[in-house]
């Protein structure tokens, strides 16, 4: 069986499911409305013996519907997630399939296959170096599969989804085609972990494999498993995150049986995380699916990207026919780099440019822009929300939106455009979800009710990395800020450089109240934690405002 290519069908063949589960209840409380059970069951049987599993079941009174949770490998349980399923009537079972980390409660892995434990998995995470079955992914989604079974066996439970965060959703996508659910909805997970580091968009997309990455394709890939998926997929996806390449998520959401019914959201504004707005397409879609719920949800919507009447570049969406459009428009982003660090830029349809189902938005490219990625959003009336595809057009001319360069980074104008939140991480529940308003970006007024972009947890910008917004040589950086508390702004630059991404820093004093102060930098005025100095603003690849109750305007390079 040694370096066999195993399928998803020939990997889970001899799959035994069926053995006993012989639970044992160690801990019981009541917490509210809801009862908390910690719970060994056994799962799948090994060579040397069989894996013990433990879970948590979070069950609130007259619960019908269950969710088998499985959060990012390494995290704790987040129990802010799973009240907020409970308050909606969820029982939840958060299972860990991480095995021993130190506490005293985890899944037991039997010796033979050690490498399930996340702690010591190694290459079983990463390469399939024998076969797909000695792997830690194995392991892990037959520890899902044995959840699932167990909450089915539950009487009280008549329905069952499952939500993966991450790792946790790489997993479930492993049992989608076997395990009796009634819904799936990973996060920030979709497969292509080999492709981690190739981009999609640009010169590296050409790469070949050896026999061992088709083993981990072909067996481990979760876009190996989406055309066996046999229940209703939401695919919720953050833009910008550094774990996973978000670039080839519709990849996966294409290849998803067509017979399923299936939704996809892009969340751009987050530095990898996600807004309120993916937590309301999470709670549609359990309700239509666990509690028979008449919800609507939109089919799969398309982006097209064309010259109009008028010479202009525009983009347009095209949505469901058969929902009624709240908002919609479209991101884009100009030339092709790092996924992990593109500035997107949100462009909402007006009115005028809206018919029943579609939109068009003007691209209003920089006149050195050779490429660009765009994807269309439309959140309907009932609050859904579904995104489209990444495409990607050339453009070799000029059109009559083009834009030429500029120094001025951002100003009010550009709205939120420009910056996302810098620390948002945390914020977040479920290191992916963020519902604190002070987490985001936000318009704050200043002296003179002129208004400012501010975020609690500091701004980011990609702009300064973009050759539209490229500081020019021996620039200096100036922007406004105004305080009414006052207090101390940390500027900062990241750089890339050999071995990673260095950042260079500078504090100045925003005193309190008073008119907008004008502040002013020499390249030389940062340095990075060692004393070293930045020598140029013209290889910079973000910039990093942070002061907590200060708000900036016309940020621009002199």
């Amino acid at each position: 069986m040694a370096n066999q290519i195993l399928t998803p069908v020939t990997l889970w063949r001899d799959f035994d499911d069926t053995l006993p589960l012989n639970e044992e209840i160690v801990s019981e409380r009541r917490e509210g409305n809801v009862v908390v059970r910690e719970a060994y069951f056994y799962g799948r049987q090994t060579a040397t013996g069989r894996v013990k599993i433990f879970s948590r079941y979070y069950e609130p009174d007259g619960a019908e519907a269950a969710v088998l949770t499985l959060f990012e490998a390494g995290l704790p349980v987040d129990e802010t997630f799973v009240k907020m399923l409970n308050d909606r009537g969820y029982a939840v079972l958060c299972t860990d399939y991480c095995g021993d980390d130190g506490t005293d409660r985890y899944t037991v892995y039997p010796e033979d296959v050690d490498y399930a434990n996340y702690a010591r998995a190694g290459r079983a995470m990463t390469h399939a170096d024998r076969t797909a079955k000695e792997t830690s992914w194995y392991e892990w989604a037959a520890v899902a599969r044995y959840a699932v079974r167990y909450l089915r066996e539950k009487p009280a439970v008549s329905k069952v989804g499952a939500i993966g965060i991450r790792t946790g959703g790489e997993v479930l996508w492993k049992i989608a085609p076997f395990a009796p659910l009634d819904c799936l909805i990973t996060v920030c997970a979709a497969g292509w972990l080999a492709y981690r580091d190739f981009m999609k968009f640009g010169p590296e997309s050409g790469h070949t494999f050896d026999a061992e990455r088709h083993r981990f394709l072909a067996g481990v890939e979760s876009q190996s498993y989406a055309p066996y998926c046999k229940c209703p997929v939401l695919l919720l996806c953050a833009i910008n995150d550094k774990k996973y390449n978000c670039d080839r998520v519709y990849d996966t959401f294409q290849q998803i049986n067509p017979d399923v019914e299936k939704a996809i959201l892009f969340s751009a504004r987050g530095n990898g995380m996600m807004g309120e707005h993916t937590l309301a397409d999470l709670y549609f879609f359990l309700d239509k699916y666990l509690k028979g719920r008449s919800v609507y949800l939109s089919k799969p919507i398309g982006v097209n990207v064309e010259e109009d009447a008028d010479g202009r570049l525009v983009a347009k969406g095209v949505f469901d026919e058969s929902g009624e459009i709240e908002e919609c428009g479209v991101f884009y982003a100009e030339e092709i780099t790092d996924y992990r660090s593109r500035e997107w830029t949100r462009v909402l349809a007006a009115e005028s440019d809206r018919t029943e189902n579609s939109c068009v938005c003007p691209l209003d490219l920089y006149e050195g822009s050779s490429r660009v990625l765009v994807y269309a959003f439309v959140c309907y009336t009932n609050g859904f929300s579904v995104t489209s595809k990444i495409k990607e057009v050339t453009t070799d001319r000029r059109y009559r939106n083009t834009s030429g360069k500029t120094r001025v980074v951002y100003s009010s104008q550009d709205g939120l455009n420009g910056f996302i939140a810098y620390r948002q991480r945390a914020r977040t529940i479920a290191d992916c979800f963020v519902a604190d308003k002070g987490a985001t970006t936000r318009m704050a007024t200043g002296y003179g009710g002129i208004p400012g972009i501010a975020c609690d947890l500091g701004l980011l910008s990609f702009r300064v990395g973009e050759p539209r917004y490229r500081a020019p040589e021996n620039a200096e950086l100036q922007f406004d800020a105004y305080s009414a508390t006052g207090g101390v702004c940390r500027v900062s630059f990241e750089r890339k450089e050999e071995g990673g991404t260095v950042l260079y820093s500078c504090e100045t004093k925003v005193e309190k109240g008073g008119k907008w102060k004008n502040i002013r930098m020499k390249a030389g005025d940062f340095k990075t934690a060692t004393g070293a100095s930045l020598k140029d603003f013209r290889d910079v690849s973000a910039l990093v405002l942070d002061g907590k109750e200060i708000c900036f305007n016309n940020v621009i390079w002199l």
